[in-house]
């Protein structure tokens, strides 16, 4: 069992990372096309933040379950998974914490499935916090904007 969840922290440590450096990127580019031009935001601008910010989440999570599907084949141990396309369907239902439970890992590695839905339960609450922070950004800009409007119409 030490082996599997030694794996499972290396992959978890990684997976962070790159969440925490998808994150960061976000949050400085944003922050920096506001400085560069810091005019009204409209429909548009709010679309494109949203959408924007939306894909780039949803890379990164794609990204952290093929870390996953290649540790499952690299390990010859799991003949459960006979190809990259089965491992990354394995992967990605276990990092949603969907478990169909069609394909399930030999006893002594399927504690990686159980850490790897832990780590996609944790960064999708991350995403979700981030997408929800730049939503209320975006709204409070907005706020702001209706009241200064009113203030200068006064």
């Amino acid at each position: 069992m030490f082996l599997p969840v030694l794996f499972s922290v290396g992959i978890i440590l990684a997976s962070i990372a790159i969440h925490g450096l998808g994150n960061t990127y976000l949050v400085l580019n944003l922050y920096k096309k506001q400085q560069q031009s810091p005019k009204k935001i409209g429909f548009k601008t709010a679309f494109q933040v949203l959408s924007f910010t939306a894909l780039l989440l949803m890379l990164l999570h794609f990204l952290e379950i093929l870390i996953w599907a290649g540790a499952y084949l690299a390990i010859p141990e799991i003949r459960q998974l006979a190809n990259f396309e089965e491992a990354i369907y394995f992967s990605m239902v276990t990092y949603a914490t969907v478990g169909y439970g069609d394909i399930v890992l030999e006893p002594q590695w399927r504690i990686m499935s159980g850490f790897e839905a832990m780590s996609g339960i944790l960064l999708f609450g991350w995403s979700t916090a981030m997408l929800f922070s730049i939503v209320q950004k975006i709204i409070s800009e907005l706020f702001h904007q209706v009241v200064n409007k009113e203030k200068n119409s006064l």
